[in-house]
């Protein structure tokens, strides 16, 4: 059910605190037709369905959606693979019963989009379309760079809708942005549907993100979805949980399975892996999946909490004579106290920066006091594709 509040534009919504809580925010990616190993086809195009068919678009199969979604808007972003920033963005909020009027509803979309972050945003058109949507054209000189904007806003029912593109430069790309948007459709008349729940999802919109994402089947069938996340937030965050969905052409879920991260704390700005395994392996009729990540601000592990900045890690990697990847090297405690349950994250990447494995061990010593050395090993039985770099970080707890 949409939130109806009465006379609430969407400025009010945002600068009255509404998506504050209980976000959950998650990616997803799309599976070529018929694939069992979860590779996209490039020139391929599937269907994307908001869940309760909200509204509906067909993107290409090797794009991936970030949902920042909550109970107050639905906002879901569409990324090329290896983009930075979505090249495209689906933004719905419900009016009201009083909404305020349409341009008004429209300058505050652009205040709530573009007058941001330090940047400048310059307006060029505002041009009515033959669907009756409002085109609004403008470009966003920001420190990350300029970059042009064509956002398609309409009222429909109680909702205001906007099609956020960001304008890619080379003219192939243009030409898949258009198609994406010319296939967009929205149902007034649909369920909303909230992609938070759980009371432990307390993070803050765009606070948790995904990278580097891959998919494999290993020779006993098993289904694995790796990559990193990353903590956008100000704050440390703690109890990241990551939960993979599978889902059939139509949108149908088939399987979900989830699992929390390795590291204890993720700090601001920081990256840290998750795998999560499907045992079962990966259906036949599988179309794509999403991802969601949960987590709450750091409280409980951060007060005792020893982060990698006290750690030296030394360490290399070879293959063994199975032809197994390995690494090994030692941990030295270089802070001031005294460290227990230290343990070494180990990430794998292939050529393209995909993860394509990661495992997590505990040192040999059980505490390492200031300036103590320890030893560590991590032997990767299957990998995701081909080794071509890694990271070792290392985390603990202070001694009780």
């Amino acid at each position: 059910m949409g939130v109806n509040k009465k006379g609430m534009g969407i400025g009010r919504y945002f600068r009255g605190g509404a998506l504050a809580l209980g976000l959950l925010l998650s990616a997803c990616q799309v599976f070529a037709p018929g694939s069992q190993s979860g590779a996209a086809s490039p020139s391929g195009f599937a269907s994307y369905v908001y869940p309760g068919g909200l509204f509906t678009l067909s993107m290409p199969t090797d794009w991936v959606v970030n949902d920042v979604s909550d109970a107050a808007a639905v906002h879901v972003e569409f990324s090329p693979p290896g983009s930075p920033h979505p090249q495209l963005a689906v933004f719905v909020v419900s009016l009201g019963e009083e909404p305020d009027d349409f341009e008004t509803t429209v300058d505050e979309f652009v205040r709530l989009f573009y007058d941001q972050d330090g940047g400048v945003y310059r307006a060029v058109s505002r041009d009515m379309q033959p669907d009756g949507s409002l085109r609004v054209s403008g470009v966003l000189e920001s420190p990350g760079g300029t970059t042009q904007h064509n956002d398609f806003l309409q009222q429909s029912g109680p909702y205001f809708v906007a099609l956020r593109a960001t304008l890619p430069s080379d003219l192939t790309s243009l030409r898949t942005l258009n198609r994406v948007l010319n296939t967009f459709s929205f149902e007034p008349e649909a369920p909303w549907v909230r992609s938070a729940q759980g009371l432990d999802a307390v993070v803050g919109q765009g606070a948790v993100g995904f990278s580097n994402l891959n998919t494999w089947t290993d020779t006993s069938g098993s289904f694995s979805v790796a990559g990193q996340i990353y903590n956008n937030a100000t704050t440390p965050l703690e109890f990241v949980r990551v939960t993979a969905q599978l889902y059939d052409a139509n949108s149908l879920p088939l399987a979900e399975q989830g699992d929390f991260i390795a590291a204890d704390v993720v700090e601001p700005g920081e990256f840290s892996p998750f795998e999560v395994v499907f045992l079962d392996g990966l259906p036949p009729e599988t179309a794509r999946y999403e991802l969601r990540a949960s987590a709450r601000y750091a409280d409980f592990a951060a007060e005792t909490f020893y982060s990698p900045t006290n750690f030296v890690v030394e360490d290399s990697a070879d293959f063994d004579a199975n032809g197994l990847l390995v690494i090994s090297g030692q941990v030295t405690n270089n802070g001031g106290e005294a460290a227990s349950l230290v343990k070494v994250i180990v990430t794998v990447f292939g050529p393209e920066q995909e993860v394509i494995g990661t495992d997590t061990t505990l040192v040999e010593a059980q505490s390492l006091a200031p300036g103590e050395t320890s030893t560590f090993r991590v032997q990767f039985a299957e990998l995701g594709g081909m080794a071509d770099t890694y990271l070792s970080t290392v985390q603990a707890s202070l001694v009780p």
